[in-house]
């Protein structure tokens, strides 16, 4: 498991299939997620699209489910995901349940991500990419030194209206400068 201050992540069961079903069948939460009108899944293939990385076998991503420390209820979820074996860059997406957000909870995710990327990963860069007017994802981001690195018009499409998609990014030294010191791990410790 890996802790933050209010926020801890924990790797998904298949238990938390249906929790991540019902979000992902939540037009509004996922209008910040998908940025595309057929955003609905259906629980089998929600299964089928996680069968690898439950059993362990996903090279390619690692998915999270985001607890609320207060609470220890499951509030969303959020990947790591890279697109190629023995890549530097990754990105990520989160989705936070609608009555947990507005919280700070999407910063902490994103501070853990990155955190992850770069120290268990050995990442250069990370990224992510959101609808130009997410203001709370793009406040997160900057928060954790990522810097806007593009602007795609009106290249996403919800909800009968196109919007501009932003691209961000981090690299791994202005992380460690903002978080005071460069990224080392030991034994799974921070040295």
């Amino acid at each position: 498991m890996i802790q933050g201050r209010r926020v801890q992540l924990r790797a998904i069961e298949k238990e938390d299939l249906g929790f991540m079903h019902r979000i992902q069948n939540d037009e509004e939460v996922m209008s910040w997620a998908r940025f595309r009108p057929d955003h609905m899944v259906s629980l089998e293939a929600l299964e089928k699209e996680y069968d690898s990385e439950l059993k362990g076998e996903n090279t390619l991503r690692r998915t999270f489910v985001v607890v609320d420390r207060k609470s220890g209820k499951a509030v969303g979820w959020c990947s790591l995901r890279w697109w190629r074996p023995f890549a530097t860059t990754a990105d990520f997406g989160i989705a936070l349940d609608r009555g947990f957000r507005g919280r700070g909870l999407g910063t902490e995710v994103l501070e853990l991500l990155t955190r992850l990327a770069f120290e268990q990963y050995n990442m250069h860069k990370v990224e992510l990419f959101t609808r130009s007017d997410n203001k709370a994802m793009i406040r997160a981001a900057e928060k954790n030194a990522f810097k806007v690195e593009g602007r795609a018009r009106e290249s996403l499409y919800f909800d009968g209206e196109y919007t501009d998609g932003l691209a961000l990014g981090v690299l791994r030294r202005e992380f460690e400068r903002l978080k005071g010191g460069a990224i080392k791990v030991r034994g799974g410790e921070k040295v």
